[in-house]
């Protein structure tokens, strides 16, 4: 018995004289490299030990305010993970966004978010990447099927038909209200690229709105001509001047509604006398709302799209998660513009 308690006494002071030795300091992390475009920040506890991941965003942004929260939403998320991300911006070229793609699969990365802005260009490409072991998952567009469609993994976004309806659904409110006649109202819908699936999808849950409100003209689709901001303000003014008759204004993407007031201003419009609204928070879209030239616009969260391209893509790799986030559709009025004034162009 007496042997057995000198034995236990022995085991707890060899615990204790363990407990103070100090334990070895860790190694100096290594320097981080700089590479154009990239974002990369510490790593969190849960990868201190293992690789550094490599992500690439492929989209057919460009330029504008509405991709640069994109992008700020990538680069916040890089940082807090420890990724190095790579945005690519084709200008809404689909061959320069298919070659950002082939380029972005051969440099061999942990994942890639791409914007699937065309029903048939990305089924391939998207399947070939995965059968490599490069996961995709898409971003801010997706295939009008959905998974059906087309192979990602995932989708982070807003849904477009949806986000659509409600935007016809508040600007249909207020002319309703006011007694215009809906039947044969006339109504323009303006779009960066007019065969976009964004544009489509969009277009079919405003007219979802139409039909339920009984406008029975058909929609003028107006080619707004790319992302570039002075053509589009010139190609809505140009339509608004031959159509003064027009009873609806509506905006298919950031660029196009961030340019409707002005359009509608250069036009010779009063604010309140076509009833416009739109897609986005950019700036001149934020204007618009205060100066009564546009009744709504949808927020679509674009940071989260950036933010959570990598969060999904470090989420899949770690545990083999792959959430489907909706990160939009939420109705901005004149009314609740508060904190998206603010953040407008940085974070909104």
């Amino acid at each position: 018995m007496k042997k057995l308690i000198l034995i236990v006494i022995g085991v707890m002071m060899l615990a204790l004289l363990a407990g103070c030795v100090a334990a070895p300091a860790a190694p100096a992390e290594a320097p981080a490299t700089e590479a154009p475009s990239e974002t990369e920040g510490p790593a969190p506890a849960a990868q201190e030990a293992g690789k550094e991941y490599y992500f690439r965003l492929v989209t057919h942004g460009g330029d504008d305010p509405f991709w640069a929260v994109v992008k700020q939403g990538m680069e916040d998320a890089a940082a807090l993970y420890g990724v190095r991300a790579v945005i690519d911006l084709a200008g809404s070229d689909l061959a320069n966004q298919q070659q950002a793609f082939q380029e972005a699969v051969a440099s061999q990365p942990d994942g890639i978010a791409l914007v699937i802005n065309n029903d048939e260009a990305w089924d391939k490409p998207v399947e070939d990447a995965l059968a490599a072991g490069i996961p995709v998952i898409g971003i801010n567009n997706d295939d009008t099927q959905g998974p059906a469609g087309n192979a990602r993994l995932a989708y982070i976004g807003q849904n477009e038909r949806r986000a659509g309806y409600m935007l016809g659904l508040a600007v249909l409110s207020k002319a309703k209200d006011a007694g215009v006649d809906l039947a044969n109202a006339k109504v323009g819908f303006s779009a960066e690229v007019p065969t976009a699936a964004y544009a489509t999808v969009r277009l079919s849950g405003i007219q979802d709105a139409l039909d339920e409100f009984g406008v029975t003209s058909e929609v003028d689709i107006i080619d707004a001509g790319g992302i570039e901001m002075t053509k589009a303000e010139e190609r809505i003014t140009a339509y608004l001047l031959a159509n003064p008759d027009v009873t609806f204004m509506f905006g298919a993407g950031g660029i196009v509604t961030d340019r409707l007031a002005t359009s509608l201003a250069n036009a010779g419009f009063d604010p309140g006398a076509v009833y416009a609204g739109g897609f986005d928070a950019a700036p001149g879209t934020v204007q618009g709302l205060k100066d009564d030239y546009l009744i709504a616009s949808i927020d679509q969260q674009q940071y989260l799209q950036g933010y959570h391209a990598i969060s999904t893509l470090y989420l899949l790799n770690e545990f083999g998660l792959t959430p489907n986030i909706d990160t939009g559709g939420y109705l901005i009025t004149k009314d609740n513009l508060g904190l998206i004034e603010e953040l407008s162009g940085t974070y909104r």
